[in-house]
């Protein structure tokens, strides 16, 4: 078999000739739409056997959405043990709410709609990821800004907020077409991981993953979003307990080597569909 990790360089006219050996072809593809990414990319998708996506809305719509023939499945995104994974609950929590992901245009917006909020506060919010600190001037003085995490640094700047916001892109425009965005991204788990208590933007799959009342509440916009804030800070005691049910759902089930063996398992199944079809 041939596996690729979203391909990005690799062409249609080598998987063809690839597979003209025998050999299958799979690609993992990480990102919302498989077209966003330039016409070799979008081309080259359609020539693997199997394209294991980490969205859950591809495969119902890999043919009609995006026009694709091959065979699409999912596995989700997970947390990686070496990482993210920590065995005990925060101890110093110096901010309020904190959130680490790159600049997007949705997310300035939901942040500046937050801090509208709770302007009535002076709330301790932390903000981490690339773009964020050329616009800190757009948000309140008292905020801080640090540089993007990354490794082990990217669990201790979440751990250091007592609330964690998980943000996804709702939606991606391709060559001016509206496609559907994320349910879930890798943040999804890792905070879980973390041990974080964190509040999810609200998806049809994400209400599947975690449960809204004793583990991750879920908001639709940056009013409930602060009203969840508002009404989690005080209470230590139960964000503290939902932490520890959403670590307990997350840990080890939706860590990457349980859904590298879950690839795994639809790589098999696809050699042994190929074996019944030989002659």
């Amino acid at each position: 078999m041939f596996v690729a990790y979203k391909g990005w360089g690799i062409s249609g006219r080598l998987i063809r000739r690839i597979k003209a050996v025998g050999v299958l072809t799979v690609n993992v593809f990480p990102d919302c739409s498989p077209q966003a990414y330039g016409r070799a990319l979008s081309r080259a998708i359609g020539e693997y056997d199997l394209v294991v996506s980490t969205k859950p809305f591809h495969p119902g719509g890999w043919q009609h959405v995006y026009g694709y023939r091959n065979t699409c499945v999912c596995v989700p995104h997970g947390y990686d043990p070496t990482v993210h994974y920590w065995p005990t609950a925060p101890s110093r929590q110096v901010l309020d709410v904190v959130l680490a992901a790159t600049w997007r245009p949705e997310y300035h917006r939901l942040m500046l709609d937050f801090a509208k909020e709770m302007r009535d506060g002076s709330w301790q919010v932390g903000l981490a990821g690339h773009g964020w600190s050329v616009c800190r001037g757009e948000f309140p003085p008292h905020w801080t800004f640090a540089d993007t995490p990354t490794g082990r640094e990217y669990g201790t700047f979440l751990r250091s907020g007592r609330i964690a916001i998980a943000p996804v892109q709702r939606e991606v425009v391709v060559r001016g077409k509206r496609q559907p965005g994320d349910e879930d991204t890798t943040r999804t788990y890792e905070l879980a991981a973390a041990q974080c208590f964190f509040l999810h933007r609200r998806t049809d799959y994400v209400q599947t993953v975690f449960d809204e009342r004793t583990e991750v509440p879920l908001w639709d916009n940056a009013r409930e979003l602060a009203a969840l804030v508002r009404h989690y800070l005080p209470r230590n005691r139960e964000r503290r307990m939902m932490a520890a049910a959403a670590h307990a759902r997350a840990v080890p089930e939706y860590s990457v080597p349980n859904r590298a063996a879950q690839v795994m398992a639809h790589i098999r199944a696809q050699l042994a569909g190929r074996d019944l079809l030989s002659p």
